[in-house]
């Protein structure tokens, strides 16, 4: 196995799984610059730990989840 397919594997620990930059990057089709940018501004949370970001799947579904709100019925004009 190469660094680099090590870079990309979660790891499970118990019941929570993490992953890494590189992982999300790859698996959600994006820049890794991107997904450093979200979790340097808070957007995405996660961890660093020995110089390396680690983000939740809990944190993955919560990023998902922002800006969703439960559906308001408008008032009828008139």
């Amino acid at each position: 196995m190469t660094d680099r397919q090590r870079d990309n594997m979660s790891i499970e620990l118990g019941k929570v799984t993490l992953f890494t930059v590189e992982e999300l990057a790859e698996r959600l089709d994006v820049q890794e610059r991107t997904i450093r940018e979200y979790l340097r501004e808070g957007r995405l949370r996660g961890r660093k730990l020995a110089g390396r970001w680690y983000v939740t799947d809990e944190a993955i579904a919560d990023y998902f989840r922002q800006g969703e709100s439960p559906a308001t019925e408008e008032e009828p004009v008139g």
